[in-house]
């Protein structure tokens, strides 16, 4: 494992406790049925039992889909986080596997999940490529992956996305977070222009029926939008994909 893997595990420890005020009031809030119908539209029919939630901090993907039905297993590297996640499901009264978990190297096995679903963590990785090979990975074919993220740290790019301060948790309870901005700022993502970067990793390693969908973005005095954050849902081809894989 890497020194940096360790110093964000060591960064969302700290939050954990701070991030679950947040997703209970998401879970009770109209968040929650945003979240419902965003989930539906992206399955758009397609039989889904097994979920795998990547990256799950304290659990509000984990508790919605189980509370939907579905039969959910949720993956978190930070340990307080899923303390936190396995509170929440007892307090919501669902059952949620939960395992401690890097989201760049999965050990499921290929094709157990009919959807892989995150939220704001592909941006911390070092390796989101690699991740995203992992998640097609676990997929079966014909599976959903719906990915939620945000150019948190493109202003070291391009300055017009101004800083990180517009993305500020509500409940940091007094943890600073100048840790996670200097590491922020070095990982790869910081450096490309998302969801662009995102269809042509996932069109590159096999990815079909590649759909995105803005849910921020600012506009600025000269007429350019800027995109705050999206989310990016794509589908796993059969042999077609397994044949991409091998060869990239």
């Amino acid at each position: 494992m890497s020194q940096t893997l360790e110093e964000i595990r060591s960064y969302w420890n700290s939050r954990a406790e701070g991030y679950t005020l947040s997703n209970r009031e998401e879970l009770e809030g109209d968040s929650r049925r945003l979240w419902e119908r965003r989930i539906a539209e992206a399955l758009g029919g397609t039989p889904c039992r097994r979920v795998l939630d990547v990256g799950c901090g304290p659990g509000f993907f984990s508790v919605l889909l189980a509370r939907m039905g579905y039969e959910v297993t949720a993956v978190d590297y930070t340990e307080n986080m899923l303390t936190e996640a396995r509170r929440n499901a007892d307090l919501y009264g669902v059952s949620v596997n939960f395992r401690r978990m890097d989201a760049q190297e999965l050990t499921f096995a290929d094709g157990v999940f009919d959807l892989v679903i995150s939220r704001n963590v592909l941006w911390n990785l070092e390796r989101p490529e690699q991740a995203y090979r992992e998640w097609l990975r676990v997929l079966r074919p014909g599976g959903v992956l719906l990915n939620c993220d945000g150019n948190f740290y493109y202003y070291v790019t391009d300055g017009s996305y101004g800083d990180r301060s517009r993305w500020e948790h509500r409940h940091m309870n007094g943890v600073c977070a100048a840790p996670i901005d200097r590491i922020g700022e070095s990982l790869p993502l910081a450096k490309v222009l998302r969801p662009d970067w995102d269809e042509r990793t996932l069109e590159r390693i096999g990815a079909s029926d590649i759909v995105r969908r803005v849910t921020n973005e600012k506009e600025l005095p000269d007429g350019r939008k800027l995109i705050l954050n999206f989310t990016v849902q794509a589908r796993k081809q059969g042999g077609a994909w397994k044949a991409r894989m091998n060869q990239v």
